[in-house]
């Protein structure tokens, strides 16, 4: 062999050498890009996914607020709702109140009215005017007339017997009623203090 074919030899033999060796460094090069490559996309696999559940947490948050926005919303309106019926009730029952009194002072003036064409002159007659009022305060007939009934009803009123006959008893037991001077007489004093009775019950 010559000299031009070792030095041709060394000279494959050499670049061979040289071709294994950038073979290795870009083996090398490849791996270790893998690597970083392997790793980044770790990383921005645990990057996504914290970013998710940062997301995901802050919606849940979110759902949370607006619902417990909701709840105090509603019971807001219900606190409300029910405030305004309250009032209702309270305007209603004031209403009703007042209506009655309304209508009770109405029939206050109503008997006013119709008591005062009862109302007696105290003169001590027992005439037909104060039996007719006699009548009306007891809340018998009225018809002026002094008959059993209204004798009966008398004696009731003023604790005698009730037998419709007017005597001396029924007499006493008015006079006693009345707080006069009980005689069994029934004169004008005892019918002055009957007016005067029948008067204060209109």
């Amino acid at each position: 062999m010559g000299l031009f074919d070792k030095l041709k030899g060394k000279k494959d033999e050499a670049e061979a050498k040289a071709k294994e060796a950038e073979a290795k460094v870009e083996a090398k090069a490849e791996a270790k890009a893998e690597e970083i490559k392997a790793k980044a996309d770790a990383k921005v696999a645990e990057a996504k996914a914290k970013a998710e559940a940062e997301a995901k947490a802050l919606e849940e948050a979110a759902l949370k607020a607006k619902e417990e926005a909701r709840l105090k919303a509603a019971e807001a309106v219900n606190a409300k709702l029910a405030d305004l019926k309250a009032a209702e009730e309270k305007v209603a029952e004031e209403l009703k109140v007042a209506e009655a009194k309304k209508e009770e002072e109405k029939k206050a003036a109503a008997k006013k009215e119709a008591d005062s064409k009862y109302k007696l002159e105290v003169d001590g007659k027992f005439g037909p005017k104060t039996i007719t009022t006699t009548q009306h305060v007891l809340g018998i007939k009225e018809d002026g007339l002094c008959g059993p009934e209204t004798i009966k009803a008398i004696q009731k009123k003023v604790g005698a017997a009730v037998d419709g006959d007017w005597g001396t008893k029924t007499s006493s037991a008015m006079q006693k009623f009345l707080g006069v001077t009980v005689d069994g007489v029934a004169g004008p004093e005892t019918f002055k203090a009957w007016q005067k009775w029948l008067n204060e019950q209109l």
